[in-house]
């Protein structure tokens, strides 16, 4: 019998097995903090029996979220942020660290939200956010005012107010002034959290005119944390949960830096950067690969990860059915690890109200 958490915006499954499909009641299904050994799922356990929340804590941690960006691919983690919510561990974080499409994950997250902002990687895998012919008439690959402004901000927009009684949320960019990471939070309106976001999500050379935020052009903080969980521990952090969206065992590439030198030919250092960027991406992998291996025994890092050899949606990818597929992946990861049961994610439609 499949186990089966319902949550909106995901298309059905194509094959359907004799298995009866039950809704899934997360916290019915959470693990005992007892039958755990890793220190931060247990202590996340422990909250969530405790019903402690942030600003009313029992204990002296500081246990902190970290998502992983990666465009498109940032389905996965959003998948997990759907159990984490639904389980309803969210509220036992007192940090959310969020980089590009990490960053806006870790808001939906922070504001109780993470099941309609995953719904948003099916509405960006549209050629009207995403087309790669764009360039030859002059405009970029990626419309963020169409992702930003018209979804994000207009048909589905985050709360903003929630952020006041839920974790703290800090979103990372980097710096094109200066070319160093920038951890932005305490943010005063909701617009300027959007900006953050979008910033943070800003792709050197495929979304246009780089985001302004602070008097500093901003752009991907995955160029330089990728994974953003050092920001976390570098502020304190005690425990740390990382989400990722590729599997433990993942490197990158190395970049030739050919196609890099010609785009940014005006910005050389911008282009070394964006060169180093995969050593920079597995140094961090390794790290956690390291702790996960009990290679770093006083760390209390744990990572969730799918299985090795899994194949997800690309950064700039539209395929709407590798997206579910991604959040089916991402949700699968999170429930093995905090939960009793295996469970799935099932499309279930709404009714709304639409403008006149």
């Amino acid at each position: 019998m499949r186990t089966v958490l319902s949550t909106h915006g995901l298309r059905p499954e194509h094959e359907l097995t004799e298995q009866s499909l039950l809704t899934a009641n997360p916290p019915a299904l959470l693990r005992e903090p007892e039958e755990l050994t890793d220190p931060v799922l247990r202590i996340l356990l422990e909250r969530a029996r405790d019903g402690s929340r942030p600003g009313d804590r029992a204990d002296d941690h500081v246990v902190c979220l970290a998502i992983e960006g990666g465009g498109m691919r940032g389905a996965v983690s959003a998948g997990m942020c759907i159990v984490l919510e639904a389980a309803g561990l969210a509220g036992a974080f007192d940090r959310i660290y969020g980089v590009s499409a990490g960053a806006l994950n870790g808001w939906g997250t922070a504001v109780g939200q993470a099941a309609l902002g995953a719904t948003l990687y099916q509405d960006a895998a549209s050629r009207r956010v995403i087309n790669r012919m764009r360039p030859l008439i002059g405009r970029p690959v990626i419309d963020f005012d169409v992702l930003f402004e018209t979804l994000i901000t207009t048909r589905k927009p985050l709360s903003f107010e929630a952020l006041a009684s839920r974790p703290e949320l800090r979103i990372l960019a980097a710096s094109l002034e200066t070319l160093s990471l920038r951890v932005l939070a305490d943010f005063a309106t909701v617009e300027e959290l959007m900006l953050a976001v979008r910033a943070s999500a800003a792709l050197p050379g495929l979304d246009g005119t780089p985001p302004v935020f602070g008097e500093e052009r901003m752009t991907d903080g995955g160029l330089l944390e990728p994974i953003p969980f050092r920001s976390a521990l570098e502020e304190g952090a005690t425990h740390v949960l990382v989400l990722r969206t590729r599997p433990a065992r993942y490197r990158k590439p190395r970049i030739t830096g050919l196609g890099d030198s010609f785009a940014f030919r005006d910005e050389p250092e911008l282009a070394e950067l964006i060169k180093a960027q995969p050593a920079v991406y597995n140094h961090a992998a390794t790290e956690l690969e390291r702790h996960a291996g009990g290679l770093e025994p006083d760390a209390n890092l744990r990572q969730i990860v799918i299985p090795s050899g899994t194949r997800v949606v690309g950064r700039l990818g539209t395929d709407g059915q590798r997206v579910s597929d991604a959040l089916r992946l991402g949700a699968k990861a999170m429930a093995s690890a905090i939960l009793t049961e295996p469970i799935d994610l099932c499309w279930q439609p709404v009714i709304y109200r639409t403008a006149g």
